[in-house]
């Protein structure tokens, strides 16, 4: 099965907007397999104008749900980097950083659980700069959220 593999880029982001805590938080992520654009993917992270709301809620769901995603459509035994422009994500999920806040535990929990699960799978950190899709995906589904489109 190891000559099916195939390579499996990831960008993911999240957002809270208009401010951070407290905005209406929302995550994108951006597919590359075997080097060609696949898919993009977005939504909320959670309630907004909470104090759960936060840029790091969003993008742990970003993390979470690319990786829902990635099994769903069988990839799971693909070599796997997860791409992301959160030095706190990274951090805790590559690097072994502590987990301090308590609005982070139970879903950094729920992110190490699925990541486990996964034979090849490494998060890198890359600039804002690298990371313009993922961003851009992320923010129109607060957009979307918040001004939604009316029927014709």
């Amino acid at each position: 099965m190891a000559a099916n593999r195939g390579l499996l880029n990831i960008y993911i982001d999240g957002s809270c907007a208009p401010k951070n805590p407290g905005g209406t938080p929302a995550w994108g992520c951006l597919f590359l397999r075997n080097g060609l654009p696949i898919d993009t993917l977005a939504g909320l992270a959670g309630a907004e104008a909470s104090e759960k709301a936060t840029n790091n809620l969003a993008e742990y769901m970003a993390f979470i749900n690319a990786l829902k995603e990635t099994k769903r459509r069988g990839w799971n035994d693909d070599h796997i980097t997860i791409f992301t422009d959160s030095q706190l994500l990274h951090g805790q999920l590559e690097l072994g950083w502590k987990v301090k806040s308590p609005n982070l535990i139970g879903i950094h929990k729920k992110a190490a659980e699925l990541r486990a699960s996964f034979p090849t799978l490494k998060v890198e950190k890359i600039g804002r700069e690298k990371n313009k899709v993922a961003h851009r995906v992320a923010r129109a589904a607060y957009f979307e959220a918040k001004f939604p489109r009316r029927a014709r």
